[in-house]
């Protein structure tokens, strides 16, 4: 029996735990689920929900829309940028293993940001820390989650690029990070905390050491079984940061940076969408104008009287 439900825990057929909450962290049910959401108290990955903020273009990208390569430029920098930011701000508390931020829009996964440490007592620090602050004006939303592996929590039709569900899927959409740089990250991580590395050395030689008492005392255990005869059986099981403490202006901000729902995402895309029409427009009529002046001056010089040599408005 126990081995039974420690194979369902968390899929289709575990009729207790959310599945969705178990893989990704995040359930669109909200409390309002009919099965149990599992908050760790301790765990090595921890998410910020709703931190990075959508500008209009990404969610309008997320959606499906057509666009532009300058405007696909745009939203790509302003991630970018973000994502550099937090990054250096979490490597503060300890080796990240990785990091990755929801391209989703739905309401319970919009802008979540995942961050994968090495060793619990890294994620734990991380959250004594950042409670109570602030990001762009919002306050961090962080808690520790049973997500292990993001390969598990990510939409593979995204991958592939054919998922139908578009930005409102309720698996991963994992904004593209370029390797460039998060190669350049973890360098400049590894430059300013060396002790990170020294620490999984230190961690590495620990487990070899521990792997080879352990042989070593199942050989000697072996070789007395075989001179007495015994049989003894025995088991073990190892089993862009910006903070504000100032409450007066938090609450000014609180208002501001309220979360929007999806009905007020989609009201910014269409005001985005009409913005891009009359820049196009006015575009397209300054093009006209240059082309209808361009004509009137080809007109003058066919008209301007010739000179001598046959050259125009020479004396």
């Amino acid at each position: 029996m126990a081995e039974h439900l420690a194979r369902i825990i968390g899929t289709e057929e575990d009729r207790v735990n959310c599945p969705f909450f178990w893989k990704i962290g995040a359930c669109r049910h909200g409390d309002q689920c009919s099965r149990s959401h599992y908050k760790p108290n301790s765990a090595q990955t921890l998410v910020i929900r709703h931190m990075y903020d959508n500008p209009p273009m990404a969610v309008a990208i997320a959606e499906g829309q057509m666009v532009d390569d300058e405007v696909l430029d745009k939203a790509a920098d302003h991630f970018e940028d973000f994502y550099e930011e937090v990054f250096e701000e979490l490597m503060k508390y300890g080796e990240i293993e990785d990091m990755v931020v929801c391209d989703n829009i739905g309401d319970h996964i919009i802008g979540n940001v995942y961050i994968k440490y090495t060793h619990e007592d890294y994620a734990e620090k991380a959250v004594k820390e950042l409670n109570g602050r602030f990001y762009a004006g919002k306050p961090l939303q962080i808690e520790y989650t049973p997500v292990t592996d993001f390969r598990e929590a990510r939409c593979r039709q995204f991958v592939d690029g054919q998922c139908r569900r578009g930005g409102y899927c309720n698996f991963m959409h994992i904004k593209h990070v370029p390797r460039a740089v998060k190669r350049r990250l973890y360098k400049r991580m590894y430059k300013k905390f060396p002790e990170y590395k020294k620490r999984k050395k230190t961690k590495d030689d620990s487990d070899d050491a521990n792997h080879d008492t352990h042989r070593d005392r199942g050989s000697r255990e072996k070789h007395r079984r075989d001179r007495h005869g015994e049989s003894h059986h025995s088991s073990r099981r190892r089993n862009r940061s910006r903070s504000n403490d100032d409450e007066e202006e938090a609450d000014r901000s609180h208002k501001h940076a309220r979360r929007e729902n999806s009905a007020e995402r989609r009201e910014k895309i269409e005001r985005w969408n009409k913005e891009r029409e009359m820049k196009n427009v006015g575009k397209n009529s300054n093009t006209e104008k240059d082309e209808a002046n361009t004509n009137v001056v080809e007109e003058t010089d066919a008209n301007a009287p010739v000179g001598e040599d046959g050259d125009s408005n020479k004396l």
